[in-house]
């Protein structure tokens, strides 16, 4: 699908990101319904000639032509309308192509690596500011059919990189921002150059001219972004200094000026050489290196006294680019990112104007005569034609109902007549097993309709006077059953005998539905099940307290079943069960015999329901210490004991207590009495 047009989408301030379409309705499993009503929605969604307005409309876009250039042209870094055409600088071979009559020209070679900035100067002579090279040449237009090589107009002493020009018409002077030592040279008609001002950034990435002799520059390559004003050579004062380490571009719109400036965290390294450049492109953003991902963005007002505003700032792209559209009054900027270009309004609110299917708009050239812009990636010009678009759709961004839903009717709301169409699928984004593009039912609901995703289509091809203002898809996911991951049952702890044993279970609830749970339990070898509720038929809950007292002693197990019956027509509701572990109910304690037999201690040990598994014995009960079996395991639920009276004893009588647990832990007590004479 071929995203090529999308005029005035609103977004957020801070950046371009789309906006998530919520869905409506509770969470039980009910119709629900995904809707579209704003221009963010809106705009997340593909535009094919079609436009978002700021109040949150689709409506009929301007049509745009996409002229391509020779592959081998790489990014189009600048563009300049002149007398006779629009005039691309490319990168990759530093050419310069001429647009005229929807077609594209190779028009003229520099010898550079990138054109960076073109102008027209004295008797409209052309000019171009290479990267590479420290060079500026005058461009020569084709001979016999064949592109020319530029004429060395200017070559800077000291310069790789000439990143920006700016024509003074009124001092007949060319004025160049460069790099890596952030010079400003003046060059006359005849070629000679003069530094104007020396800046203590490493570049000068871009230039205008202002009223009063003056000449403003940004500052790039290093940690700053200042914009210095200077109307000579011991004249220069900085105007703003703003965030970010990079002003991409200036524009002088009457007292004021509009700044566009960046922030990238791979910082702004320049090559060195023309090998270097040759391997590693120049980034468009302004730097000689590459970069792994767009940077920050923001565009800036800044008033004749200093004072900036920021108008705009994006955390997921730099800013490439900036116009002033004094029709509209607002600051066009291009992106480095999701190859868009937004319109900055004075109140802040910006809005997309062009979004095509490159990654990046480079250069912008959409306030005079003809009205275009271009990109990376692969080069590209966009010729914004004069009329409306004959053929348009708006189609959603793939809308998610979470789990698989049967989709039901497609409902709009605005004017005109519109056709809808719908696809259905498993997968995001879309693949090929997703269903054909099909049109909706005569009753405007969806034809293949069980999938978790669905898209929509609206074709304004009847009618050039819809608008689309909102949008309701509706649908009912499919119930999914709640699963009893864990059901535990454990002894209240804190108790030497405990009465009550806490039950505790964990569930998946996919549907968020509102769940009952029945909690029953039977002894081993028993195969009822009675349940644990006294006063209702189900609990809400997912613990319980479960009063064992009374119960005859063993093993027991609990069941627990989940059920979405709550939230679910008859014969739709779904259940899960799950068994806990065997919990041991013993709460006698065992009966233990103590007696004093030939210098031994011996008795025996006798539980009702489980093992002995430790038998101790004390005399004075000053330390206690472990019996020994007469089988030599403690294993059974009857057992004898014995230990031998320890040697030393002082004369008198002496108390040996014994003490003895079952696996439940429950401890039985005996003493008796030894006399040592």
């Amino acid at each position: 699908m071929n995203k090529r047009l999308s005029l005035l989408a609103c977004l957020a301030i801070a950046g371009t990101g789309a906006l998530a379409v919520v869905p409506r309705g509770s969470e039980a499993v009910q119709t629900r319904t995904l809707v579209i009503d704003s221009a963010g929605d809106f705009a997340a969604g593909t535009m094919d000639r079609t436009a978002v307005t700021s109040d949150g409309s689709v409506v009929l876009g301007q049509d745009i032509t996409r002229v391509a250039l020779d592959p081998a042209a790489g990014g189009v870094w600048s563009l300049f309308e002149g007398t006779d055409g629009l005039y691309a600088g490319t990168a990759s071979d530093g050419r310069v192509y001429r647009i005229a009559n929807g077609r594209a020209e190779h028009w003229a070679n520099t010898g550079g690596i990138a054109v960076t900035a073109i102008v027209a100067g004295e008797g409209n002579a052309l000019y171009a500011a290479l990267v590479g090279s420290g060079n500026i040449v005058r461009l020569r237009g084709p001979q016999n059919g064949q592109p020319r090589e530029g004429e060395r107009f200017a070559a800077l002493p000291g310069v790789e990189h000439v990143w920006a020009l700016a024509y003074d018409s009124a001092r007949r002077t060319l004025f160049a921002a460069t790099g890596p030592d952030g010079k400003l040279f003046a060059i006359d008609a005849q070629g000679r150059a003069t530094v104007v001002f020396d800046a203590e950034e490493s570049s000068l990435y871009s230039l205008a001219i202002g009223p009063n002799n003056t000449v403003y520059a940004g500052t790039g390559g290093g940690t700053t972004a200042v914009v210095y004003a200077v109307r000579g050579p011991s004249d220069a004062r900085a105007v703003v200094r703003l965030a970010g380490n990079e002003v991409k571009q200036i524009r002088v719109v009457g007292d004021s000026l509009y700044v566009a400036a960046n922030e990238f965290a791979e910082g702004l390294s320049l090559p060195t050489g023309r090998s270097a450049l040759a391997s590693r492109s120049p980034s468009p953003g302004g730097t000689g290196g590459t970069r792994g991902r767009p940077g920050r963005g923001a565009v800036y007002m800044v008033r004749a006294n200093g004072v900036s505003e920021r108008l705009f700032a994006s955390t997921e792209t730099h800013v490439t680019s900036i116009e002033w559209d004094a029709t509209r009054r607002a600051v066009l900027a291009g992106l480095g990112a999701n190859g868009r270009v937004v319109s900055i309004a004075e109140d802040r609110t910006a809005t997309v104007v062009f979004d095509v299917d490159e990654s990046s708009v480079l250069s912008l050239s959409l306030t005079g005569r003809t009205r275009a812009f271009a990109t990376g990636d692969s080069g590209a010009v966009y010729l914004v034609n004069a009329n409306n678009a004959e053929r348009a759709t708006w189609t959603s961004k793939v809308l998610d109902a979470t789990s698989p839903a049967r989709w039901g009717a497609v409902r709009w709301r605005g004017g005109g007549t519109l056709d809808w169409e719908a696809r259905t699928g498993n997968s995001d984004p879309p693949d090929a097993t997703w269903s054909s593009w099909a049109a909706l039912r005569e009753d405007g609901t969806v034809a293949e309709s069980t999938s978790r995703y669905v898209q929509i289509r609206a074709r304004f091809s009847r009618d050039p006077a819809s608008t689309l203002r909102a949008v309701t898809v509706y649908y009912l996911p499919t119930n999914q059953r709640p699963v009893l991951t864990e059901v535990t049952a454990l002894p209240r702890e804190g108790e030497a005998r405990p009465a009550v044993v806490r039950l505790n279970w964990k569930v998946e609830n996919p549907d968020s539905d509102a769940l009952r749970y029945r909690v029953r339990y039977r002894s081993d070898g028993d195969s009822t099940w009675r349940s644990l509720h006294r006063n209702s038929d189900y609990t809400t809950g997912t613990n319980l307290e479960w009063a064992v007292d009374g119960l005859a002693e063993g093993f027991y197990r609990v069941s627990v079943e989940a059920t979405d019956e709550a939230a679910n027509p008859d014969g739709e509701a779904l259940m899960d069960r799950r068994e806990s572990e065997p919990v041991l109910i013993d709460l006698t304690p065992p009966v233990v015999t103590a007696r004093v037999d030939n210098g031994r201690i011996v008795g025996d040990v006798r539980d009702g329901a489980t093992a002995v598994t430790r038998v101790e014995y004390a005399i004075d009960t000053l330390e206690w210490r472990p019996a020994r079996s007469a089988d030599g395991v403690l294993d059974e639920r009857e057992e004898r004991y014995e230990a031998r009276v320890p040697a030393g004893l002082a004369a008198g009588e002496h108390t040996i207590s014994v003490r003895a647990y079952d696996e439940a832990g429950n401890m039985g007590v005996s003493s008796t009495t030894l006399r040592v004479r």
